[in-house]
């Protein structure tokens, strides 16, 4: 149990209530006025939640990821702004953390725990993802360096005091780019706020630099490696993102379901029509699966950080799309109700939702993206090398075991060896004709990797089935090593989320598959009903 998780809940109050400041209502208000959570986010950080992936060492609030995600989940649900409100500093942290000096790591927690924000600059509007065709660029002047360029999107543009920033030292290769940490003073042009669909209120900035001088001892690590810590930075983005999906996700089904059980046709309750039914099915199932791999990621990341290069990438992928498909279920239950703005369950409530959600898939990268940068290690994931430690897999698997410290300094840009989740043997589990499909699949995935064509879509559309069969070895991991858990150590709760996962990993729609899906609703309303978060993690919420 997370007991930070409820006590933060029990201080914010019911969401539900139109007069609180911290609730539904609220948020909503500020989406309309393209306002920051400023209230929110203070009292947050007096509860030090803003440092809750900063080390104890440098006076965070860290313990683990696990916990952390479900923290972070639980405000979120409230409204995704508290993350970027008050987390957008974790990739430039996390940078510095990796290669940055004793001086610049003090520097930049100093300016956290005061509550400031260091932005991440690396991004520029005419490269997109293509990173290696980014020109802002550095250059030798007197005792230091001069920097000129525009860097695009940089969250917390207006806000942050001070950013790490990637710019171009050398001409071709990863090892062209070096990092900066910049203090960024009056000198700096920051262009104008750029309104986004959903985050509305969060200040994303163009910050420009015309021959901007940089002291010598700005530079972060050496030269030539600001790349390969920024891919490795981008590992723990991913992860933590979950946490603001999830959130999302866990607001809409709870809407959905409040407004379905008070809505008859006829005389039946719209709940218990079979259409609305199936769909709830469905997105309760997604959600259910996705809370399910978000947690053995974030457990994961402390055992096996060397295989979070693809581990990461798959959990994003598989939470980001599940939550989606949630959102399309619900709104197809709320029907026109769904795309009112301020009137309808929840008085926009929902449309905020679908927006946020649909940032959060792609805030860190683009969903193509996020694949390809998986899809060439699937060769090695894949390969003949030993199966993984069975007592490192007990380790993630198992809630109730002591994780070990997190060393960002094992995170590596290539996976090596088999796959934790998915290269051993799956344990004996209930639904034995699901894992057997399951399986079969795993087993069969060497030979479709062997007749991927490259030069086509093939191993993109390859690593994406990994990422869903990833996740569908997960949940049988979770259960085999929890059967005395009140969720994960249920037969109908595996039966839902192996039907939901199977079935996206097959390419078929989730619907044709429904009836392992319908106890997933069941699990929901349970969930629901106990005022829980829909979630493995007994949270009780305010």
């Amino acid at each position: 149990m997370n007991t930070h998780a409820e006590e933060l809940d029990r201080e914010l109050g019911d969401p539900t209530d139109a007069a609180n400041p911290f609730g539904y209502a609220a948020a909503v208000g500020r989406d309309e006025r393209d306002e920051f959570p400023e209230e929110l986010c203070a009292v947050l950080r007096k509860r030090d939640f803003h440092l809750n992936y900063l080390p104890a060492e440098l006076g965070g609030s860290f313990r683990s990821f696990d916990h952390s995600l479900t923290l972070v989940r639980t405000a979120a649900r409230r409204d995704l702004n508290v993350m970027p409100g008050t987390m957008f500093s974790i990739t430039a942290a996390t940078c510095v953390l990796l290669h940055g000096s004793t001086a610049q790591q003090e520097r930049v927690a100093a300016i956290l725990r005061r509550g400031g924000s260091v932005a991440f600059a690396m991004s520029e509007a005419e490269h997109g993802s293509d990173l290696l065709a980014n020109t802002a660029r550095l250059t030798p002047a007197g005792d230091g360096r001069e920097l000129s360029g525009t860097k695009w999107m940089v969250g917390l543009g207006h806000r942050s005091e001070a950013a790490y920033l990637v710019a171009r030292t050398g001409e071709r290769g990863p090892a062209a780019f070096s990092a900066i940490l910049l203090d960024l003073d009056d000198r700096v042009e920051r262009g104008p706020r750029v309104p986004t669909g959903g985050m509305r209120g969060i200040d994303f900035a163009h910050l420009t630099f015309d021959r901007h001088p940089v002291p010598a001892d700005a530079l972060v690590g050496r030269d030539g490696e600001a790349l390969e810590a920024a891919v490795k930075a981008q590992q723990v983005v991913r992860l933590m993102s979950t946490a603001g999906s999830l959130g999302c996700a866990d607001t809409a089904l709870r809407l959905t379901l409040d407004f379905a059980a008070g809505r008859r046709i006829g005389r039946t309750p719209l709940l218990d029509s079979p259409y609305p039914r199936r769909e709830l099915a469905i997105a309760s199932a997604a959600l259910l699966a996705a809370d399910a791999v978000a947690l053995a990621a974030a457990r994961g990341i402390h055992v096996a950080p060397e295989s979070f290069s693809v581990w990461g990438c798959a959990a994003k992928h598989v939470v980001a799309e599940a939550v989606e498909d949630l959102m399309l279920r619900c709104g197809t239950v709320l029907a026109t109700r769904s795309v009112l703005r301020t009137e309808g369950p929840g008085g926009g409530l929902f449309q905020k939702l679908q927006r946020d959600a649909a940032l959060v898939r792609v805030v860190d990268t683009s969903t193509v993206a996020n694949l390809r940068s998986f899809a060439g290690q699937l060769p090695a994931l894949l390969g003949k090398s030993a199966e993984p430690d069975p007592a490192m897999v007990r380790t993630v698997f198992d809630l109730n075991a002591e994780l070990p410290p997190y060393h960002p300094a094992r995170l590596d840009l290539n996976a090596r060896g088999r796959d934790l989740v998915t290269g051993g043997p799956l344990p004996t589990a209930d639904g034995s004709e699901q894992v057997t499909r399951l399986w079969a699949a795993l087993a069969g995935l060497p030979e479709e990797l062997a007749g991927v064509d490259p030069k086509d879509n093939g191993l993109v559309d390859l690593a994406e089935r990994f990422a869903w069969l990833h996740a569908a070895a997960a949940c049988v991991h979770l259960h085999a090593a929890n059967r005395d858990d009140e969720l994960l150590g249920r037969a109908d709760w595996l039966a839902a989320v192996l039907g939901y996962l199977l079935a996206r990993a097959d390419g078929t729609a989730p619907r044709r598959a429904a009836g392992p899906l319908l106890p997933a609703l069941a699990i929901a309303r349970e969930l629901h009903a106990a005022n829980r978060l829909f979630s493995a993690v007994p949270v009780h919420l305010a």
